[in-house]
């Protein structure tokens, strides 16, 4: 089981003026940019209260854990099966991203799923925030951009060795990532989506699991104006709401038929 790395640069805005009126169209009335500017999430709600979120058990012989430092090199050719036909895929940052997972302050985290008899490694997740927020045309600069990245979960990576595959430890695997991108841990957002960038053979697997298809990427109505991610040839977008009060809706875009979500930014605080 794997996919494609997402983590990829948003689609530049328009110097057409007719493209830039349907972006700000889409973009809607929104909050103004001294709430996102705001020096800590505390300055604000979330966009609504978690979805609970319950992970299935594992099959016998089986631990889901946190990864640390020493299970880098163990765990690299396993996350390489997420994306094997890319020898720059993320799985290159794999020990940096296990040092960040364990940073409180940090929105990374690396879970790996480890034979309790062996001790060998057979399947792990790579979630990141939406790093393309910092890279983003329309982000560039702003302190907003990082509050963005942090309502936006990427589920990066996620694979399973063949030997272990149809025994439901992916499905886990999700589950356990959208758990913890929802939360609201001390001095973070909880995430409001979780999306992935995947191979169009994954659709259906995705779909079972409660999210929702977007061929060209998505738009997220944004106090800068309508942000896009996407599209990526020969790949897909499935999203899921963590978080109640999400709206999501397939319609055409400047870029394509993507999936508009609304109720990703939270309200002013009360």
């Amino acid at each position: 089981m794997g996919k494609r790395n997402g983590a990829r640069k948003g689609a530049r805005r328009s110097g057409n003026p007719a493209r830039r009126e349907a972006e700000r169209l889409y973009s809607g009335t929104v909050m103004g940019e001294r709430m996102y500017a705001a020096t800590t999430p505390g300055a604000g709600v979330q966009p609504g209260e978690v979805i609970p979120v319950s992970v299935p058990a594992l099959p016998d012989g089986v631990v889901l854990r946190d990864a640390t430092p020493a299970d880098a090199a163990a765990l690299e050719p396993v996350m390489r099966l997420a994306d094997p036909d890319n020898p720059d895929g993320s799985w290159r940052q794999l020990p940096t991203a296990i040092r960040q997972s364990l940073d409180a302050d940090k929105y990374t985290r690396v879970r790996t799923v480890e034979e309790t008899e062996s001790g060998a490694l057979v399947g792990g997740t790579m979630t990141l925030p939406a790093t393309w927020a910092y890279t983003h045309p329309m982000l560039l600069g702003s302190p907003n951009a990082h509050i963005i990245a942090g309502l936006v979960a990427t589920l990066d990576s996620l694979a399973v060795v063949e030997a272990w595959r149809g025994k439901g430890i992916a499905r886990a695997l999700v589950a356990d990532v959208e758990r913890a991108a929802g939360a609201h841990e001390k001095g973070k957002f909880g995430a409001a989506i979780l999306y992935v960038t995947h191979e169009p053979e994954l659709t259906d697997f995705y779909a079972g699991l409660g999210f929702t298809l977007s061929p060209d990427g998505i738009g997220i109505p944004t106090p800068a104006g309508f942000i896009c991610h996407g599209p990526i040839k020969g790949f897909r977008f499935s999203v899921k709401p963590l978080r109640t009060g999400v709206q999501m809706q397939p319609m055409p875009t400047p870029y394509g038929r993507q999936l508009v979500i609304r109720g990703v930014l939270p309200g002013p605080a009360h």
